[in-house]
């Protein structure tokens, strides 16, 4: 385990789903360092962002896969409400970009406690506060998801030649 003691970078690569990226998941540590960085010199991208990886720790380097859920809310939490109900991601997995999965979960935990109190009040049920729930998660989950992918695409978008900087800094620039 990486010990942080002073400045740090933290970094992260999103690519897109491929033969080649999924190679990228069998790989550890070095292994998968030293094949990022001939990735990212295949795209063009040079000097300070390839230092970074070239010195991160290789114990710290690790590829995972993530899924996100659909955008559209009439596609989130598609059950009838009862006294039993999901909330964060497991209802609107969020990728990790801009940290909006905590966030939204952390939401959607304050608007059940607060339709929760409601029920212990005697202002309404427990089916309908789960249901008026439900509907708020879903319209935040799909607002917080469609912000989460403009991220993504944005972050896709700079998987392409045209995606770096010519003059040779690194600096990803959004075509």
């Amino acid at each position: 385990m990486s010990v942080t003691t002073g400045p740090t970078y933290i970094w992260g690569a999103m690519l897109p789903e491929s033969v080649a990226t999924d190679a990228l998941r069998g790989l550890r540590a070095g292994a998968l360092r030293a094949a990022l960085l001939d990735r990212f010199r295949q795209r063009g991208w040079a000097g300070p962002t390839l230092e970074v990886v070239a010195r991160a720790d290789p114990r710290s380097v690790a590829a995972f896969r993530f899924n996100a859920a659909s955008t559209r809310a009439a596609d989130l939490a598609p059950w009838p409400a009862g006294p039993v109900t999901a909330l964060g991601d497991a209802v609107h997995a969020t990728p990790p970009t801009a940290g909006m999965g905590a966030g939204a979960a952390i939401r959607d935990a304050a608007a059940l406690l607060e339709q929760l109190s409601e029920v212990a009040g005697g202002v309404t049920t427990l089916p309908e506060a789960v249901g008026r729930f439900e509907a708020g998660m879903r319209r935040r989950g799909s607002e917080v998801l469609t912000r989460a992918m403009e991220g993504v695409r944005l972050i896709l978008a700079t998987d392409t030649a045209g995606g770096t900087d010519s003059a040779g800094d690194g600096a990803p620039r959004i075509p």
